[in-house]
């Protein structure tokens, strides 16, 4: 009750809320959403933001955001309805830079962390970890693979790396994505099938070395078992990334025929082969 009586602290707070309420309304929305464009352009990245606001507690909302490169012709990588963006607790105070962020995506949501060396030094981040859930994988359309045209499903997952190694070109990382009621459209028809009705998926990896080591590949069907593994060479140009992976087709049904297929060429152009 002593404290409720305080003047000095109620004015206190009334002057913190008229500060935050006009730092809101007079935001330079169209300042940093230019600055924040030119940044990534820096890094080669093309990022384009219909709108910038603040978002609580100290963060920035972007909605309608697009991220692209040079080498994708304006295709983007990366298409969301919104991302909030908020440096990490500790960022002004210590060595240790982080940004949390989280939006929506592809009619699903998606949230994360990355941890930096610096906010004004131009490097990439060291550390990073992403999650997300009921993304609808065929209004994705990554640059240059070919093969995930007319894939279908609900998807969810996470991806984690860490790029603290100087001496590796690329950086070391996990990758576990899980698929729902989806369906993929065979590049050849296959006794018959043209096209995998996918009931579940799940795919896990690991990426060390410049290699994408994929353990597992699974997709489960009414009609069609897929069993995948292997790995995927990385190159700078990631769509020229080589694929090596073997496994077999399975026809579900009391004569369960089996087929063994091997995948190669590249993320690119992908070349299926049955045996």
């Amino acid at each position: 009750m002593r404290l409720l009586k305080k003047r000095n602290l109620w004015f206190t707070l009334y002057g913190i809320a008229i500060t935050a309420l006009f730092f809101y309304m007079l935001f330079p929305s169209e300042l940093v959403r230019q600055r924040i464009e030119d940044t990534a352009r820096s890094f080669a990245w093309e990022l384009k933001a219909a709108s910038v606001s603040p978002s609580l507690p100290f963060g920035l909302m972007l909605k309608d955001v697009s991220l692209s490169t040079p080498q994708s012709d304006g295709q983007p990588w990366f298409r969301g309805e919104a991302l909030d963006i908020q440096p990490g607790l500790w960022s002004f105070l210590s060595s240790r830079k982080s940004l949390r962020f989280s939006g929506m995506a592809y009619g699903g949501k998606f949230d994360g962390r990355i941890r930096l060396s610096s906010f004004s030094q131009k490097r990439p981040p060291e550390e990073g970890r992403l999650k997300f859930s009921n993304m609808d994988i065929s209004r994705m359309s990554i640059p240059g693979v070919a093969f995930l045209n007319g894939f279908s499903g609900l998807i969810r997952g996470d991806v984690s790396y860490d790029f603290t190694q100087p001496t590796d070109p690329f950086p070391q990382g996990a990758v576990s994505v899980y698929l729902e009621k989806g369906s993929y459209p065979l590049p050849e028809p296959f006794l018959g099938i043209s096209r995998i009705e996918i009931e579940r998926g799940e795919i896990q990896g690991a990426v060390k070395n410049g290699v994408l080591k994929l353990d597992k590949i699974e997709m489960y069907g009414m009609q069609m078992n897929c069993f995948l593994s292997g790995d995927i060479r990385l190159t700078d140009d990631l769509m020229k990334s080589v694929l090596n992976l073997k496994g077999s087709l399975e026809i579900v049904g009391q004569s369960k025929l089996k087929m063994n297929v091997t995948v190669g060429g590249t993320l690119a152009s992908p070349s299926f082969r049955y045996i």
